[in-house]
C-alpha cells in the first residue's frame, strides 16, 4: 500500500469518527517507564537469578579460561535457574579490555592480575535484569583498589541521592561530579537506564535527561572508570524507586574488590 493511500485511509477513518490522527512519540515509552506490581515482581526474580549466577561464577573464574567460557557458564547457569535467555549480550572484559564499556566476551584468556568486568542479566518472563561487578584475579594492586573504591563511592552517592521528583540529569550529576572531583573527568559513562521489556528504557540517566523520577520506575545505577591501556571498573545495580525511598533489587556483594 502506498503512503498516499495509507494517509487517505487514515483521514477517512478519522473523519467518519470525528477524530483526527496526529503524529506522536514517546507516549508508550513513558508509560512503560513506570512498572506495575506484577512487572516489579518479575524483574525482582530476574535480578535474583543474576545474583545467583554471580555467586556461581566466582567459583568458576580462574586464569587460563577465556572470557567466552565465562559468558557461556553464566548463560547456562541462568537458564537452569529459570531464565529464558540472557537479557543482552554478556560483557566479560578482562585486563586492558576492561577499559571497554561494551566489551562483549572474546577469546582472550584470563590472566593473573586481571581486572574482570562482568556485565550480564537474565531474561525472565519477558523482563530483564542487568548487573555489573568487577573482580580481580589474584592480589590487587593499590591502584586497582583505589579505582574500584572510587567507583563504589560514586555508585553509593548516587543511590543515596535517589528521590522522587529529581531529574535523570540531576542524578547523573551526583556520580559524575564526584568522579571529576577525584580526577577522572571524562572517564565515566551515562549513570544508568531503565530496564523492563527492553534492556534500555526510560529513564535514561545522563547529562541530557530532563525526565523526572517517579515511584515504581526501575533504573540501573552504573558509574564506571575506563582507562585506555590500563583497564576499567564498573559497578551496577538495579534500583526500584519508591515513594519514600528505594529498593536495591540486585544484592551481590560489592563492598570491596573481590579476589578470585
Amino acid at each position: 500500500m502506498t503512503d498516499k493511500i495509507k494517509n487517505h485511509n487514515r483521514k477517512s477513518i478519522g473523519q467518519e469518527n470525528g477524530l483526527e490522527f496526529v503524529p506522536t512519540s514517546g507516549i508508550l515509552e513513558s508509560m512503560r517507564a513506570v512498572k506495575d506490581a506484577n512487572e516489579i515482581s518479575i524483574i525482582r526474580k530476574a535480578a535474583e537469578i543474576a545474583d545467583d549466577a554471580f555467586s556461581h561464577i566466582l567459583h568458576f573464574i580462574q586464569p587460563g579460561i577465556t572470557e567466552l567460557d565465562v559468558a557461556f557458564e553464566l548463560e547456562m547457569f541462568m537458564r537452569k535457574q529459570g531464565a529464558t535467555a540472557v537479557g543482552f549480550d554478556t560483557i566479560v572484559a578482562s585486563g586492558k579490555r576492561s577499559a571497554m564499556p561494551h566489551g562483549v566476551a572474546s577469546d582472550k584468556k584470563l590472566e593473573l592480575g586481571d581486572l574482570v568486568t562482568l556485565d550480564f542479566g537474565a531474561l525472565y518472563q519477558g523482563y530483564r535484569s542487568d548487573i555489573t561487578r568487577t573482580v580481580v584475579l589474584g592480589r590487587p594492586t593499590d591502584r586497582q583498589i583505589e579505582v574500584y573504591n572510587t567507583v563504589l563511592n560514586a555508585e553509593q552517592l548516587a543511590i543515596d541521592a535517589i528521590r522522587v521528583g529529581m531529574t535523570g540529569k540531576e542524578l547523573d550529576g551526583v556520580a559524575r561530579n564526584y568522579l571529576i572531583y577525584k580526577g577522572y573527568d571524562g572517564c565515566g559513562n551515562g549513570l544508568g537506564h531503565g530496564i523492563g521489556l527492553e534492556i534500555h528504557e526510560e529513564p535514561f540517566l545522563s547529562p541530557k535527561c530532563e525526565l523526572v523520577l517517579e515511584p515504581r520506575m526501575i533504573t540501573t545505577i552504573e558509574p564506571g572508570i575506563y582507562l585506555s591501556g590500563w583497564g576499567g571498573v564498573r559497578i551496577e545495580d538495579d534500583v526500584l524507586v519508591l515513594e519514600d525511598g528505594i529498593e536495591i533489587l540486585t544484592k551481590s556483594p560489592k563492598n570491596e574488590l573481590i579476589r578470585v
